[in-house]
């Protein structure tokens, strides 16, 4: 049991120190997925607790409401079921389930560019490397996310979409451009960024076929992505 303890702790620390190294040892594991599929879980739960507790989910409501065509009545009406427990017991278990959602997403996309070179990989690969790039992701964004907001006297001056300054739209006024190009700002994130180089050099260590074609179907998935989230933005 301890063996197998460390070798799961050793593993997850390996994608940030060797990540080449783990990213081609995973067709020789069994089950490799599981542990940082549930580290992904933890670190999301854990960003969302931090957020729930200190920031409140009525200030969190009251930013996402933000720019709503809501009158004064809906409004508080909206932020006063907002401090509801079901509301909280919400936010926790839409965390648990977007992680593994937006996993399988991705594995997916990349598992079909993967089928196209002449070395496809395994699905549970795929997804083990996915989640393996992820927990990277998370964990570094929760840190840093998670020390700005308790070091933040002023918890309501805390802009919950941009907590960490790391894309172009924390310097952009929300007011001085429109809602799809603010969402494309946003979307210009240098941990976003980082995360796509991690995923793109996974793909191409299982596949064989180079980092560019790693990078091409991440940044196609990428572009779908920004393009969904911009047209939502000016729906809702």
């Amino acid at each position: 049991m301890v063996d197998y303890r460390n070798k799961v702790m050793k593993a997850l620390l390996e994608v940030f120190y060797q990540p080449g190294t783990l990213f081609e040892s995973l067709p020789d594991r069994r089950r490799a997925w599981v542990s940082p599929l549930l580290a992904c879980i933890l670190a999301v739960i854990a960003i969302t607790a931090v957020s729930v507790n200190v920031i409140g989910m009525r200030e969190i409501m009251r930013q996402r409401l933000a720019g709503a065509n809501l009158n004064p009545q809906q409004l508080q009406q909206a932020l006063s079921t907002s401090d509801k427990p079901s509301q909280v017991y919400v936010s926790y278990a839409a965390a648990v389930l977007f992680v593994p959602i937006t996993l399988l997403v991705v594995a997916g996309t990349l598992m079909a560019f993967g089928m196209m070179t002449s070395r496809s990989p395994n699905f549970s690969s795929i997804f083990a490397m996915v989640a393996f790039s992820f927990f990277a992701y998370w964990l570094v964004s929760g840190l840093m996310s998670s020390a700005i907001i308790l070091a933040t006297p002023d918890r309501a001056s805390v802009d919950i979409s941009n907590v960490v300054a790391t894309n172009v739209a924390a310097y952009i006024d929300r007011s001085s451009v429109s809602k799809g190009m603010y969402s494309l700002y946003g979307s210009l994130d240098v941990l976003s960024f980082a995360l796509m180089g991690l995923l793109g050099y996974g793909f191409s260590k299982l596949t064989r076929a180079g980092i560019f074609l790693g990078l091409a179907a991440i940044g196609s998935l990428w572009s779908f992505y920004v393009l969904m989230k911009m047209g939502a933005s000016l729906v809702f």
